[in-house]
């Protein structure tokens, strides 16, 4: 347990009873809210796919070749920076 997570239960230990209660409902609530499910997720991801708009021919790009171009691109920078690339 980190010296954080010691710490807030210590300070939750000195609260009132109803506060101790008002405050886990609030945590839990949190924690579900922020939970989501692979199916959700993946309606998510979809949605955001479609937004990508096709080229000129109508491909529509692929999450991987999103992820490669954004890697040519930092390699280019990263060698323009150490002077190999004009």
């Amino acid at each position: 347990m980190s010296a954080l997570e010691k710490e807030i239960i210590e300070k939750f230990r000195q609260l009132a009873p109803e506060n101790r209660a008002r405050l886990l409902s609030t945590l839990q609530a949190e924690v579900a809210s922020s939970q989501i499910s692979v199916e959700t997720w993946l309606e998510e991801a979809e949605k955001v796919r479609i937004r990508l708009r096709p080229d000129a021919s109508g491909h529509a790009p692929t999450a991987s070749e999103l992820v490669n171009e954004a890697r040519e691109e930092r390699d280019a920078d990263i060698l323009f920076g150490m002077g190999f690339v004009n």
